[in-house]
Protein backbone atom coordinates (compact mmCIF):
# COMPACT_ATOMS: atom_id res chain seq x y z
CA UNK A 1 0.00 0.00 0.00
CA UNK A 2 2.63 2.18 0.93
CA UNK A 3 4.19 2.02 -2.57
CA UNK A 4 0.92 2.72 -4.27
CA UNK A 5 0.42 5.86 -2.24
CA UNK A 6 3.81 7.29 -3.12
CA UNK A 7 3.36 6.11 -6.81
CA UNK A 8 0.01 8.17 -6.94
CA UNK A 9 1.51 11.23 -5.59
CA UNK A 10 4.00 10.76 -8.22
CA UNK A 11 1.97 10.40 -10.98
CA UNK A 12 -0.28 13.22 -9.85
CA UNK A 13 2.66 15.76 -9.56
CA UNK A 14 3.88 14.39 -13.15
CA UNK A 15 0.54 15.13 -14.32
CA UNK A 16 0.51 18.53 -13.14
CA UNK A 17 3.28 19.33 -15.33
CA UNK A 18 1.62 18.74 -18.35
CA UNK A 19 -1.16 20.91 -17.70
CA UNK A 20 -1.02 24.25 -19.86
CA UNK A 21 -2.03 27.56 -19.11
CA UNK A 22 -5.16 28.51 -17.27
CA UNK A 23 -7.91 31.61 -17.01
CA UNK A 24 -6.51 34.28 -14.03
CA UNK A 25 -7.09 31.93 -10.91
CA UNK A 26 -5.49 28.72 -13.03
CA UNK A 27 -2.33 31.38 -13.68
CA UNK A 28 -1.90 32.23 -10.11
CA UNK A 29 -2.06 28.59 -9.11
CA UNK A 30 0.41 28.25 -12.40
CA UNK A 31 2.84 30.85 -10.80
CA UNK A 32 2.71 29.26 -7.12
CA UNK A 33 3.52 26.16 -8.89
CA UNK A 34 6.21 27.20 -10.72
CA UNK A 35 8.01 29.19 -8.13
CA UNK A 36 8.43 26.64 -5.53
CA UNK A 37 5.57 24.39 -5.03
CA UNK A 38 6.44 21.82 -7.91
CA UNK A 39 9.83 21.36 -5.95
CA UNK A 40 8.28 21.83 -2.96
CA UNK A 41 5.77 18.69 -3.67
CA UNK A 42 8.20 16.62 -5.30
CA UNK A 43 10.34 16.93 -2.22
CA UNK A 44 7.60 16.16 0.20
CA UNK A 45 7.16 13.70 -2.03
CA UNK A 46 10.29 11.94 -1.94
CA UNK A 47 11.43 12.28 1.85
CA UNK A 48 7.84 11.10 2.74
CA UNK A 49 8.14 8.21 0.79
CA UNK A 50 11.98 7.76 2.11
CA UNK A 51 10.49 7.80 5.60
CA UNK A 52 7.56 4.98 4.33
CA UNK A 53 10.48 2.84 3.18
CA UNK A 54 12.68 2.79 6.11
CA UNK A 55 10.43 2.08 8.29
CA UNK A 56 10.52 -1.77 7.38
CA UNK A 57 14.26 -0.99 8.44
CA UNK A 58 15.68 -0.67 12.06
CA UNK A 59 14.98 1.86 13.93
CA UNK A 60 18.56 3.61 13.94
CA UNK A 61 17.67 4.74 10.46
CA UNK A 62 14.15 6.51 11.18
CA UNK A 63 15.41 9.55 13.08
CA UNK A 64 17.61 10.56 10.34
CA UNK A 65 14.40 10.30 7.61
CA UNK A 66 12.21 11.85 9.88
CA UNK A 67 14.50 14.47 10.08
CA UNK A 68 15.13 15.47 6.55
CA UNK A 69 11.19 14.77 6.21
CA UNK A 70 10.89 18.23 8.47
CA UNK A 71 13.87 20.05 6.63
CA UNK A 72 11.21 19.65 3.34
CA UNK A 73 8.07 20.69 5.88
CA UNK A 74 9.88 24.03 6.95
CA UNK A 75 10.84 25.05 3.60
CA UNK A 76 7.26 24.56 2.16
CA UNK A 77 5.38 26.66 5.20
CA UNK A 78 7.67 29.70 3.56
CA UNK A 79 5.57 29.24 0.24
CA UNK A 80 3.17 31.82 0.29
CA UNK A 81 -0.25 30.19 0.53
CA UNK A 82 -1.41 27.78 -2.33
CA UNK A 83 -3.74 29.96 -4.70
CA UNK A 84 -6.26 26.48 -4.86
CA UNK A 85 -9.27 27.05 -2.35
CA UNK A 86 -9.82 22.97 -3.61
CA UNK A 87 -6.52 22.02 -2.41
CA UNK A 88 -5.73 24.61 0.26
CA UNK A 89 -7.43 21.97 3.23
CA UNK A 90 -5.10 18.53 1.78
CA UNK A 91 -2.04 21.07 1.81
CA UNK A 92 -2.64 21.79 5.23
CA UNK A 93 -3.33 18.86 6.52
CA UNK A 94 0.01 17.36 4.41
CA UNK A 95 2.05 19.78 5.90
CA UNK A 96 0.43 19.46 9.43
CA UNK A 97 1.03 15.47 9.26
CA UNK A 98 4.57 15.60 7.84
CA UNK A 99 5.42 18.08 10.83
CA UNK A 100 3.66 16.23 13.53
CA UNK A 101 4.63 13.07 12.28
CA UNK A 102 8.09 13.71 12.03
CA UNK A 103 8.29 15.34 15.24
CA UNK A 104 7.30 12.35 16.77
CA UNK A 105 9.25 10.23 14.77
CA UNK A 106 12.44 11.75 15.61
CA UNK A 107 11.57 12.10 19.56
CA UNK A 108 11.10 8.17 19.26
CA UNK A 109 14.11 7.46 17.57
CA UNK A 110 16.34 9.69 19.70
CA UNK A 111 14.69 7.90 22.91
CA UNK A 112 14.88 4.56 21.69
CA UNK A 113 10.72 4.09 21.91
CA UNK A 114 10.01 2.28 18.98
CA UNK A 115 5.85 2.59 19.67
CA UNK A 116 6.31 6.28 19.59
CA UNK A 117 8.35 6.93 17.11
CA UNK A 118 5.74 4.12 14.63
CA UNK A 119 3.11 6.39 15.68
CA UNK A 120 4.97 9.06 14.21
CA UNK A 121 5.88 7.23 10.71
CA UNK A 122 2.40 6.05 10.65
CA UNK A 123 1.15 9.99 10.71
CA UNK A 124 3.32 10.92 7.96
CA UNK A 125 1.74 7.98 6.11
CA UNK A 126 -1.43 9.95 6.53
CA UNK A 127 0.52 13.21 5.04
CA UNK A 128 1.61 10.93 2.00
CA UNK A 129 -2.27 10.70 1.23
CA UNK A 130 -3.29 14.00 1.90
CA UNK A 131 -0.10 15.42 -0.52
CA UNK A 132 -1.39 12.77 -3.23
CA UNK A 133 -5.05 14.71 -2.67
CA UNK A 134 -3.73 18.14 -2.93
CA UNK A 135 -1.68 17.26 -6.18
CA UNK A 136 -4.93 15.46 -7.67
CA UNK A 137 -6.50 19.17 -6.52
CA UNK A 138 -4.10 21.18 -8.31
CA UNK A 139 -3.83 19.14 -11.43
CA UNK A 140 -7.90 19.81 -11.42
CA UNK A 141 -7.52 23.43 -10.98
CA UNK A 142 -5.13 23.76 -13.65
CA UNK A 143 -6.93 22.33 -16.00
CA UNK A 144 -10.12 23.76 -15.58
CA UNK A 145 -8.46 27.13 -15.55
Amino acid sequence: MHIRVRLLATAVVTGVLLVGCGSSPGEDLEGWYSSGGEKSIRALSDTSGRVNEVSVRPMDVWGAACKELLTKVREAQELDAIPSENAKGFWKEALTAFEDGGNECVAGADADNQPRASAGIREVQKGISRLASTTSMIASDLKAG
